[in-house]
């Protein structure tokens, strides 16, 4: 029986490492045609070589997605060496950490423009070419999305609009039958080398996080593929995550009393 991915071609921002490098290489297990990016070439490029000799197809387009001709050129190698281009994952992206009252203009724009405009350029552009396959275009958000966290203000605030602006292309695209998926990832394991953007703009280094409620990078890949292959509208991965969107929809009280709760905690990080 044909499996969901096998043949389409699928493009991967932000997948040389992490939970975009962990989905090309399932993707590539199921046959599809993969087109990685990432804005580090050498990364990429050992990303690419390592599908390839496990014998997976896929072809590797580095370029920043937060400028227009990078994105152009990612959608326009991907018709040149596939002919189509049936999914597009918004995966890449940057944490942060930080409070409001020290954030400066450039850590603002970098973390906005990283998560939420660079998503939405991409996406609009390779619009066309998804409806001509009736294909599936999907946000990798966060809990951050579901709700403003502290130090995480800015962070919070873009990956909030990428759901408004996945539930507006939904309903004008509705006649395409196009799917455009929403993954809220909850508490993931964090990668050796993982950076966020700090409150000055700068890099950040993000500890190990451990705990038997936290998920793998490999299960967040399965829940990505199985959201784009059920063509679900929203999936929130992981025990702590359900609870967390539980919580905020119908206990919103209590959920700002156990983060106020938590806040003196963490406060002492970033003063």
């Amino acid at each position: 029986m044909k499996n969901y991915f096998d043949d389409r071609v699928v493009v991967i921002t932000g997948s040389s490492m992490g939970i975009g490098k962990s989905l090309a290489l399932l993707l590539g297990s199921k046959k599809a045609k993969m087109v990685l990016n990432a804005r580090n070439a050498p990364k990429l490029n050992e990303t690419v070589e390592e599908l390839k000799k496990m014998g997976y197809n896929c072809i590797g387009v580095a370029g920043d997605v937060t400028l227009e001709e990078d994105c152009r050129n990612l959608i326009n190698t991907t018709l040149q060496h596939f002919g189509r281009m049936d999914v597009l994952v918004n995966n890449a992206g940057t944490g942060m950490r930080g409070m409001i009252s020290k954030l400066t203009p450039q850590a603002i724009s970098t973390i906005y423009k990283i998560n939420a405009i660079s998503p939405m350029m991409l996406s609009q552009m390779a619009l066309q070419h998804i409806k001509d396959t009736k294909g599936s275009i999907v946000f990798i958000s966060s809990l951050a999305g579901l709700r403003g966290l502290p130090f995480l203000s800015v962070y919070s605030a873009a990956k909030m609009s990428l759901t408004a602006f996945a539930q507006a292309m939904r309903v004008e695209n509705y006649a395409d039958k196009i799917h455009i998926g929403l993954v809220f990832v909850g508490i993931t394991q964090i990668e050796k080398g993982k950076a966020a953007v700090g409150a000055d703009g700068l890099p950040v280094m993000l500890e190990p996080r451990t705990g038997a409620l936290i998920s793998t990078i490999e299960q967040v890949a399965v829940k990505i593929a199985g959201n784009i292959s059920s063509r679900k509208k929203q999936t929130i991965i992981g025990i702590p995550g359900k609870l967390f969107f539980l919580l905020t929809r119908y206990l919103p009280s209590l959920f700002e009393f156990l983060l106020l709760r938590s806040q003196k905690r963490v406060n002492k990080l970033y003063k």
